[in-house]
């Protein structure tokens, strides 16, 4: 879970410290505005950077608590499990020759899932669930670093990064272009009520 908070900045609050009533609402207007644009830019960022599938990742997901009077910041909260790679992101399964192959940004082009060294390479298979006829269908890879060990090491899922983690790194390109907007637009918006 990642939480991002979108703020009038400090300098600005004080000096319109003891402004009008119909101030204070269209500062809340503006920074709840901002948010809905920040939220709309966070999730359409993801969807054209990052090859995470439609139905792992919605706007419904990114969700917002909006600014009041009493407090004038908007509070944008990402959470929700960590994808695996098959369900989550473009992926392929193994060949002959070639592990299973990922591809997390577009453009980048299907990665080759191994080990550095090479050594152990990752695998689509189905595993049991426990329901008679049911597998689960996955990227697995030998868990090197378990410390079991009777003839086979045992497998773990490979997963990709969460949606709060790209949600993050987009919010991050974007928050200071999105503060400086924020403070142009309540700067116009006090000319225009203080006049």
């Amino acid at each position: 879970m990642i939480i991002m908070e979108i703020k009038a900045s400090d300098n600005v609050l004080r000096m319109l410290e003891g402004a009008p009533k119909k101030l204070e609402n269209g500062l809340k207007q503006a920074v709840n505005g901002m948010a809905r644009e920040v939220k709309r830019d966070i999730y359409r960022g993801v969807r054209q950077r990052y090859t995470m599938r439609g139905s792992q990742f919605s706007q419904k997901d990114i969700r917002l608590r909006a600014a009041s009077n009493a407090g004038l910041t908007a509070v944008l909260t990402i959470e929700g499990e960590t994808p695996s790679l098959r369900k989550g992101f473009s992926a392929r399964k193994n060949s002959g020759k070639m592990a299973a192959r990922a591809q997390v940004l577009r453009g980048g082009g299907l990665k080759e899932l191994k080990m550095k060294n090479g050594s152990v390479k990752a695998f689509v298979t189905g595993v049991q669930t426990g329901h008679r006829g049911v597998s689960h269908y996955d990227i697995f890879q030998r868990d090197t670093e378990s410390g079991k060990y009777d003839g086979r090491l045992p497998i773990r899922t490979l997963s990709g990064p969460s949606r709060a983690k790209l949600s993050e790194k987009i919010f991050q390109e974007l928050k200071e272009k999105k503060e400086t907007e924020l403070e142009r637009r309540i700067w116009v918006l006090a000319e225009s009520v203080m006049g």
